[in-house]
């Protein structure tokens, strides 16, 4: 039988929301890197990448960095936007390995904090509002 941990009413939402803000600052560095390849930075051409690549790197670089906004304040549209960036990064390395390669780190990595963040989420007891979750009790 699973029981939840017992623990400081303030201290489950602050590890949910610091977890979400080092998601958040992994994201936003994944999403500018992306960014500086659409628009040249990185010395690679954007438009010689293939088209499935292409593809790839819009949305990654739109849905990174707007579930990194999301994330850093807790609002459930930047769990939403990250879930779905997750996800996608999933169903191309796993599902389309032929066309985007394997990147088994890639994969690991997104696994592991859906869990974590399922695992706090369930620990935390988030409620269907998670402003409440983020309403900490001041210092």
């Amino acid at each position: 039988m699973l029981h939840h941990i017992v623990l400081p009413d303030a201290l489950s939402p602050r590890m949910l929301l610091w977890y979400l803000r080092a998601l958040a600052a992994i994201y936003l560095i994944s999403g500018l890197s992306r960014w500086a390849f659409l628009v040249g930075a990185t010395g690679e051409r954007f438009d010689a990448a293939a088209l499935h690549v292409q593809i790839a790197t819009v949305y990654f670089a739109l849905t990174e960095v707007v579930a990194a906004v999301g994330l850093w304040s807790g609002r459930a549209w930047g769990i939403v936007a990250w879930l779905f960036a997750a996800v996608a990064a999933l169903v191309i390395h796993v599902g389309f390995s032929d066309l985007f390669g394997t990147a088994w780190l890639v994969v690991l990595f997104h696994v592991a904090t859906i869990l974590g963040y399922l695992a706090l989420a369930w620990w935390t007891g988030a409620p269907e509002d998670t402003s409440e979750v983020f309403r900490l009790p001041p210092d």
